[in-house]
């Protein structure tokens, strides 16, 4: 990062295109730090004090709109589908931090996969649980054992180019655990990989019907 901004910095005569482009460069990879920074201190606070949950009751289709609002930088220019039931009941959860699973199952996604690659985000309801299932059309799982890529600072490629230290996902069951659910990877068919999320559905609360008085 540091030297894409002294490129840009000394290199004045580049044209305002490559100016963009490492402009926008800069912008990803200081987004990516951020994220960094957040996971390695919220997993280190969650191990000492554990996952405290401000839940309220939310549509699944607005956390998920949410969570691709704000990862669209990463994911551009890959094909997005999404497939949510309109009728989906609604979910007692924390929402901030299930934005934050899908947000790193969404980077994780734009880190292992080309730019041409297809994701699908699609959702439902199943007996006493709703699941949301992630899956891509990549080059699929680096290791044998999806659970090790759980584990706290495992990477699937141990020396790689590739930005982050192997928090992501550990943060991510921490989270999903705290709401009483689960969240598991496996690979694909031909290729690729899916991440499956269940959560425990509850009895969301009836509305009133509002009386018009004559």
């Amino acid at each position: 990062m540091r030297g894409l901004a002294e490129t840009l910095e000394r290199t004045k005569e580049l044209p305002e295109d490559d100016r963009s482009d490492l402009a926008r460069s800069i912008r990803v990879q200081a987004d990516e730090l951020k994220r960094l920074v957040s996971n390695l201190l919220d997993l280190a606070r969650m191990q000492s004090r554990g996952v405290h949950l401000n839940k309220e009751w939310h549509s699944l289709s607005e956390i998920v709109g949410s969570a691709l609002a704000q990862s669209a930088p990463l994911l551009k220019p890959r094909a997005i589908r999404t497939n949510l039931p309109p009728d989906l009941p609604l979910l007692e959860v924390d929402a901030p931090l299930i934005e934050r699973v899908l947000i790193n199952i969404f980077d994780n996604a734009a880190k292992y996969t080309s730019s041409t690659s297809a994701i699908t985000v699609r959702g439902g309801a199943s007996g006493d649980s709703m699941y949301l299932v992630v899956e891509d059309d990549g080059p699929g799982l680096p290791v044998p054992d999806p659970e090790v890529l759980f584990e706290p600072f495992m990477r699937g490629q141990k020396e790689s180019s590739i930005a982050g230290v192997g928090l992501g996902l550990s943060l991510c069951r921490s989270i999903i655990a705290a709401h009483g659910g689960s969240i598991r990877l496996e690979g694909r068919k031909p290729h690729g990989a899916a991440f499956e999320i269940r959560l425990p559905l509850g009895a969301p609360p009836e509305v009133e019907s509002e009386t018009v008085n004559d």
